[in-house]
Parts: structure tokens; C-alpha cells; sequence
């Protein structure tokens, strides 16, 4: 037999890497499958935008009580388990939409969703920093790109699909489910074990050290911005006939963010969060005065430009200082870090919704942004004083 070459050996090696990155990806792209459907759920039920903006926030619910009570679980139990159980919950999640594509079964999926993406990010970046401990540094890295293409690229795929054809069960959703049970087979065949502690602690509660809310505040107040489009916004394209435009509108809000990122490393925490108030706003009130007006192309570039804060100075300013006052129990602080960046994805959604049946979708957004524009403009300040001081 001939032996391997150092060439084939370094690829060869590469393959659990590939495998686990993928997982990922197919997990947060599961996560906005629907979202260009939403709208057609929503009227083949007949309800209205609350419903589907608490339908929205099932994700949420979902993620946040695995954030907080199943933190260290993969630690005692190992990380394949854990992982092949997160890809078993968004296998469920596709499937449930195939069956019986309705909104009633979309919150139940959404709910899946939620538990899967929470068992997963955490798993796969100690995975893949357990196999492969000299490429830690980039691995966050890595894991912060596959997850962001990952978000925007599922609602993507299926806004594509649907321009021609509009189908509650798209082809998307067929894809995504043979992909989950290939990245399954390949996790269990493919991917080496790494074995749990039974003497790590389950639960790994969020902390808030001193200096950190202004963050914490920040990322929750981009997030709600991303809510919105995901689960309000495509309700007023409709009335121009753009709603399949929520999928492209979505994966720019990533893409921009993650194009940032490289920027914002070179950055100081303060001057990036600086920046995210300005670019925050401003985008949000292009992309509503775009979908108020018809232009699809101003939704888009409002869209591009709230993502460099939502997923770039905002976000990544926010965790550079987090991880800077966390120090020692820096984990803890970036898990109450997400516990606001989540709570601000889904909560504002489902009041933003309430409200827009009653006095009307152009209304309550118009409001919302003023809302939004106001608390960057306090933080802001308060952000400025606390420099001088």
C-alpha cells in the first residue's frame, strides 16, 4: 500500500473540522428557513402580526433556558452527543414544516430551533477547540463566519426558491432535511469523541460586571432592530408585493456585519460602540422609509447599513468589552451578554406586533425607530461621560 503524503494526511485531518463548521451552518440556516414565509402562514390562518411575531419569538424561548440552565452540558457529557442531539432538533424542526406546513406548527418548530442553536454554538467552538487546540485562536473566528452566513443564507435559499413559485413547503426545506441527516452520519462516522468532566457544573448562570451594561443595553437595542425585520418588516414589503425580499434583506444584514468585523478587531471597544449608535438609526430609518415608500433598493441599503452595527461595531465593540471588564469569569460575562442580545431579538418583536394590529404596521414602526433613535442618542452620551471620567 502506498502511504499517505503529508498533503493527503493535512486534508484528511481537515474533514472533522469541515464537518462540524457545517453542522453549525445547517443549524443556523434551519434557524430562518421560513422567514420569507411568515406572511403566507400568517394569512392562510388568518392572523395577524402579533401572532406572527410571537411566533418569531418562539426561538427565543427556546434558547434563552438553554443558555441559562444547560450552559455546561456539553462540558460533562461530551461534545459529539450533544451536537448530534442539537442536529436531531432542527432535523425535527424542518420535518415538522414539511408535514404540515402551518403557522400553529412553525411556532412548535421555532421552539426546536431554539433548543437546537443553544446546545450547539457553545459545543461546536469547545469542539472544534479540543481537536484542534493550535488553530484556537482563528476558531471563533471561523464559528463566528459560518454562523452568520449560516443566519441570513437559510432565509436566502428559500426566498429563491419562492420568486417564481410560492409554496409552503418549498424545495428549501427538502434540501436542508437530506443535508441535516448526511452532516448527522457524518458527525457520528467521521468526527472523533471528546469526552465530558461528570465533575463540570451543569448550569453556568450569565454575570454582569460593573461597566458592561452600556454594552449589554447596545447589543439588545441593534437586536430588536434585526427582530424586527425578520418578523414585522415582511408584512409591510407585502403591501408593494416585496415580501420575498425579507430573505436578501436578511442575509445583507449579516453578510455586512461579518464584512466589518475585520475592522472592528482594530478598533477601540468605545469608539466601535460610537459608531454602531450612528449606523444603527440611520440604517433602520433608511430600510423603513424605503419599505414605507416601495423601494426595494433603499430596504436594501438600510439593511446593509443597520448591519454593520447589528453584527459589526455594535456587536463585536460590545464583546470586546465585555471580555475586557469580564476578565476571569469573562464566559459568564459573555453569556449575559447574549442573554440581552437575545432578549432584545424577541421580546420588542411580539410588542412591536401587538401594537402594529391596533394602530397600524407604518405607525408602530415610524414609532419604534424614534424609540430606537432615542436610546442610541442616551447611550451615546452616557458612553461619553463614562470616557471622561
Amino acid at each position: 500500500m502506498i502511504p499517505a503524503s503529508k498533503e493527503e494526511t493535512a486534508h484528511l485531518s481537515m474533514v472533522p473540522f469541515m464537518i462540524v463548521l457545517f453542522g453549525l451552518f445547517m443549524i443556523t440556516a434551519a434557524v430562518n428557513l421560513q422567514v420569507p414565509l411568515y406572511t403566507a402562514y400568517a394569512d392562510q390562518a388568518g392572523y395577524g402580526k402579533a401572532a406572527t411575531a410571537l411566533v418569531f419569538a418562539a426561538y427565543v424561548f427556546g434558547l434563552i433556558p438553554v443558555l441559562l440552565l444547560l450552559g455546561g452540558i456539553s462540558d460533562r457529557a461530551g461534545r459529539k452527543p450533544i451536537l448530534l442531539v442539537a442536529l436531531c432538533f432542527s432535523l425535527c424542526a424542518t420535518l415538522l414544516m414539511i408535514v404540515e406546513p402551518t403557522i400553529q406548527m412553525l411556532f412548535a418548530a421555532r421552539l426546536l430551533q431554539g433548543v437546537g442553536l443553544g446546545l450547539s454554538v457553545g459545543t461546536c467552538t469547545a469542539y472544534l477547540i479540543a481537536l484542534y487546540p493550535e488553530k484556537s485562536s482563528w476558531i471563533p473566528t471561523f464559528i463566528a463566519l459560518c454562523s452568520s452566513v449560516g443566519f441570513g443564507g437559510g432565509a436566502l435559499f428559500t426566498a429563491i426558491l419562492s420568486f417564481q413559485h410560492v409554496s409552503l413547503t418549498p424545495l428549501s426545506y427538502w434540501v436542508v432535511l437530506v443535508f441535516f441527516i448526511l452532516t448527522i452520519v457524518g458527525v457520528f462516522f467521521f468526527v472523533p469523541p471528546v469526552q465530558g468532566d461528570a465533575g463540570k457544573p451543569l448550569m453556568n448562570m450569565p454575570r454582569f460586571p460593573k461597566g458592561t451594561m452600556l454594552a449589554n443595553l447596545a447589543i439588545a437595542i441593534a437586536w430588536s432592530v434585526c427582530g424586527l425585520i425578520i418578523s414585522i418588516l415582511p408584512a409591510q414589503l407585502k403591501l408593494n408585493g416585496y415580501e420575498l425580499w425579507v430573505g436578501p434583506a436578511l442575509f445583507f444584514i449579516n453578510i455586512a456585519g461579518v464584512l466589518m468585523q475585520p475592522f472592528v478587531r482594530k478598533m477601540n471597544s468605545s469608539a466601535a460602540l460610537r459608531i454602531g449608535f450612528i449606523c444603527l438609526p440611520c440604517g433602520y430609518g433608511l430600510l423603513l422609509f424605503g419599505a414605507n415608500g416601495g423601494s426595494i433598493l433603499l430596504v436594501l441599503a438600510g439593511t446593509l447599513l443597520a448591519g454593520t452595527a447589528c453584527y459589526g461595531f455594535t456587536y463585536l465593540g460590545g464583546l470586546q468589552l465585555i471580555v475586557e471588564q469580564g476578565k476571569k469569569e469573562a464566559a459568564r460575562a459573555v453569556a449575559g451578554y447574549y442573554l440581552f442580545a437575545y432578549l432584545g431579538l424577541g421580546i420588542p418583536s411580539v410588542f412591536v406586533g401587538l401594537f402594529a394590529d391596533i394602530y397600524g404596521t407604518q405607525t408602530v414602526l415610524t414609532l419604534f425607530f424614534l424609540i430606537v433613535f432615542a436610546a442610541c442618542l442616551i447611550l451615546s452620551t452616557l458612553g461619553f461621560r463614562q470616557n471622561q471620567t
